[in-house]
């Protein structure tokens, strides 16, 4: 199984190590780790710009509740077009 590692970059998600090239994908396994008062250190985010990051994660919670998501595979299919 291939592990992705990723950092947010300008509100994207930036992969920090791209996997060796293949002609099949290999299955993902989401997984999260929980980091906590070390993020929110990491992110260096001052009162207001916490309450926007929040309400943002809000509105994407409400948003995937609406059906106004897209599916996953659909996600990570665009995800591997830009590896290739």
């Amino acid at each position: 199984m291939t592990k992705l590692s990723a950092h947010l970059q300008n509100s994207r998600l930036v992969l920090d190590e791209a996997p060796a090239p293949s002609s099949d994908p290999p299955p993902l396994q989401p997984g999260l780790e929980d980091e906590g008062e070390e993020l929110e250190e990491e992110l260096d985010l001052d009162e207001e710009e916490l309450i926007q990051l929040e309400a943002v994660i809000e509105e994407s919670i409400q948003q995937i509740e609406r059906g106004e998501g897209i599916d996953a595979r659909e996600a990570l299919a665009e995800m591997w077009a830009l590896l290739k």
